[in-house]
């Protein structure tokens, strides 16, 4: 009985050190909107300023992040599966290294858009943040197969044939084309090792490499500081692509400083921000692939 008060207590115990970690967030500024409807399901990932991460206010190991994820959206109603929105509650004073292998394990994953969450954890700021197209991952889960019973197979098959006697004449739509956007295109073949389709891909473009830390985005002729308006603006419009590393000692407030300032220049002729996370440049450095290195 003294053992199990004692692991009661120490549950609380935990459960309370977590709570207090949780709330005591400090979340960058912003307030550009998130846009939701009624039905879209939403999952939040925590991390405070000592890079620990939590999964819905449990704590979790990184590596775990895309299984579990996966195993939630594989949950859900078929219906509503593409429709889940992962929204991000990250310290400013945590480091991005921390960030770049969640990301990784969130394109893993299947999810390409982020949802950077500002100002407070509070009800009044739950649709504040800053929405991101996540960088690609090299590796992918792939969503299992629903068991189902012999019962249900049945009542599928039947179901299916009502539909074919229904709509059996009518022509399937053609297909949507393809995206128009070069980014679009070609964000999984940057992530690839094939060195080949990657010269492909870039041969008509013009693109930079550049690394982002906490001065601003360092270059081999100096660092454009964030402050320095005129000189990023050129960066971006003066090429097709910027690849963009990260220092290791980056911060997550100026990572998303830099996403800010970029999101602030009008899309006509501004040069891509491409994010090559720690996954990919270590597998081009495996397949010689010299992009930025």
């Amino acid at each position: 009985m003294l053992y199990k008060n004692l692991c009661i207590g120490l549950l609380l115990v935990f459960t309370m050190v977590v709570n207090s970690q949780i709330s005591s967030l400090e979340l960058p500024k912003g307030e550009d909107k998130i846009k939701i409807s009624t039905v879209t399901p939403i999952v939040s990932i925590y991390v405070d300023k000592n890079n620990h991460v939590y999964l819905e206010k449990e704590p979790i190991k990184i590596c775990d992040i895309g299984k579990n994820l996966s195993y939630i959206r594989y949950k859900l109603p078929i219906e509503v599966q593409t429709r889940i929105k992962l929204f991000l509650y990250i310290d400013k004073n945590s480091d991005y290294n921390t960030l770049d292998d969640i990301r990784t394990q969130l394109a893993s994953a299947h999810f390409s858009r982020l949802y950077y969450k500002t100002n407070s954890i509070e009800d009044k700021d739950v649709l504040k943040g800053i929405s991101w197209t996540n960088q690609q991952s090299f590796h992918h889960f792939s969503m299992p197969e629903k068991v189902l019973t012999k019962k249900q197979m049945e009542k599928n098959e039947r179901l299916n044939d009502s539909l074919n006697k229904i709509f059996g004449d009518i022509p399937l739509p053609p297909p949507p084309p393809p995206p128009a956007s070069w980014f679009w295109e070609s964000q999984h073949i940057i992530y690839s090792d094939s060195k080949d389709a990657i010269e492909e891909a870039l041969e008509s473009k013009t693109y930079s490499c550049v690394e982002l830390t906490n001065d601003g985005y360092k270059m081999d002729n100096g660092i454009i500081k964030f402050k320095e308006k005129d000189k990023l603006k050129n960066l971006f419009y003066s090429v097709d692509i910027v690849f963009v590393t990260f220092n290791e000692d980056l911060k997550y407030s100026n990572y998303l400083n830099a996403i800010k300032n970029y999101k602030d220049f009008e899309n006509t002729e501004r040069g891509y921000f491409f994010e090559l996370s720690k996954e990919i440049v270590e597998i081009h450095k495996l397949a010689e692939i010299e992009l930025c290195n």
